[in-house]
């Protein structure tokens, strides 16, 4: 019986250092696609790199919901790469494609904006994000470990029980709600101050 206790405190132990390997893994792939976007960005015309962000009209004519899914996409593809053994290999592209997406953006409303751009920048990809990315890391990094432990598992091996992917998830859910109507609200009337 002792045994046993020792063996799964070691197991929670290994579950822990895991973590802290897989968000270094998780934020070194989101620096390298900041890298990559904000060399890439400054290069590109704003239209052509913010085709996929909605502007103004699309925010008064789109409904709540299709907006929160639009500003929660990383994350729930996050969540659903979690709950398979392929969020090992994919998490850290995805966390490399959130960071270029962040950072080109950035990067483009700078270039295109020169005396306004960097207030631009932080008004709408900063506000957002402050909501968005602490939300993201903590569901990647879930999804990370319910990957590795169901990839312990078709091995045969034993794994800690301790999957809180959609717990995270649905803490989470309240700052992306957040996130969502400080996009619907707060944005567009401090852009509508800048210019």
């Amino acid at each position: 019986m002792i045994k046993k206790k020792y063996s799964l405190e070691k197991l929670g132990l290994s579950y822990q250092r895991d973590g802290k390997v897989y968000f270094m893994l998780l934020i070194l792939s989101f620096s390298a696609g900041c890298l990559a976007g904000s060399l890439i960005g400054s290069f590109f015309g704003l239209g052509s790199v913010l085709n996929d962000y909605p502007d103004v009209s699309e925010i008064n004519t789109a409904g709540a919901l299709a907006l929160f899914f639009n500003y929660s996409r990383f994350h729930l593809v996050a969540l659903l790469l979690g709950t398979s053994v392929f969020g090992l290999a994919t998490l850290p592209v995805l966390s490399c494609a959130k960071g270029y997406a962040l950072s080109c953006t950035a990067a483009s409303i700078i270039s295109c904006y020169p005396d306004k751009g960097l207030v631009m920048a932080a008004v709408i990809l900063g506000i957002p994000a402050i909501l968005s990315l602490p939300c993201y890391f903590v569901i990647a990094i879930e999804g990370f470990l319910s990957s590795a432990r169901i990839f312990h598992l078709l091995r045969g091996n034993s794994a800690p029980k301790k999957d809180k992917l959609y717990s995270k998830f649905l803490i989470c859910l309240p700052f992306l709600a957040a996130g969502t109507f400080a996009e619907i609200k707060l944005i567009p009337y401090l852009v509508s101050l800048l210019t």
